[in-house]
């Protein structure tokens, strides 16, 4: 028996009042409530009787035998916090998640180094390295900067999808666990740039370029290439962990 329009509009409600915050969780959990419901409407039950015993299944996940509290400075009183139900299934998914990525992504990188794989990167770093003597050595960090911002170029195209549908109603949320993640992963790209161009100039006045051996230039470069390769494997892939 199919959900009418408001049916699951009630159910989006109650999934939005949990605690659920992104887009992806939202769309698994929504369809999970739909499908459960519908099966037990199958069996003859009304649907009030039939979504109050789905939803309790998870407003009682992980229900905690004693309760945690903090102070609210806003209202000036203890609150309840609460660490159970939608929000702590949300906090378990989204810590499966970002280790799922997080072990693909550094398994990305590792194919690099293997058969066959591996004879491509060393022909790339071999084209790097004879590179290396036809340019300045400053050009390695437009380079490197361009490894930097072509994952930037990757996912602005989604970024602007998401706001764009946010915007329209399509979506009830700008926010997604998947790119949320990856998004994580760009920005220590940028920390990680950062830090091998400033750090040694700062405290050791040291420039990488003009100071470095070359072939040390040229490897960071080939790291940087490497990375935003695998960054863009990384964001047309799917991920898909269980929800409990």
């Amino acid at each position: 028996m199919k959900l009418t329009v408001e049916q699951v509009e009630m159910i989006s409600e109650a999934l939005i009042q949990g605690g659920i915050k992104y887009q992806d969780l939202y769309e698994e959990l929504l369809d999970h409530y739909i499908l459960a419901i519908e099966d037990r409407m199958s069996q003859g039950k009304v649907f009030g009787d039939a979504f109050n015993e789905v939803h309790s299944e998870f407003e009682k996940y992980r229900y905690p035998l004693s309760f945690r509290y903090y102070y609210d400075f806003r209202r000036f009183k203890t609150i309840q916090q609460r660490n159970y139900g939608l929000v702590k299934l949300q906090e378990e998914y989204k810590e499966r998640l970002n280790k799922e990525i997080s072990k693909r992504h550094w398994g990305i990188m590792k194919n690099y180094f293997r058969w066959p794989t591996i004879v491509t990167t060393l022909l790339v770093g071999l084209l790097t390295f004879q590179f290396a003597y036809l340019v300045p050595r400053t050009f390695f960090a437009w380079l490197m900067s361009a490894c930097v911002f072509f994952p930037v170029l990757v996912v602005l195209p989604q970024v602007v999808r998401q706001i764009w549908r946010y915007g329209s109603g399509k979506q009830k949320f700008v926010n997604s666990l998947k790119y949320s993640a990856i998004y994580t992963r760009l920005g220590l790209l940028f920390a990680l740039l950062s830090v091998t161009l400033n750090l040694p100039k700062t405290f050791f006045d040291y420039n990488v370029f003009n100071d470095n051996p070359l072939f040390i230039t040229a490897s960071l470069l080939c790291f940087y290439i490497a990375y935003a390769l695998s960054f863009y494997q990384l964001y047309r892939e799917r991920f898909k962990v269980n929800i409990a």
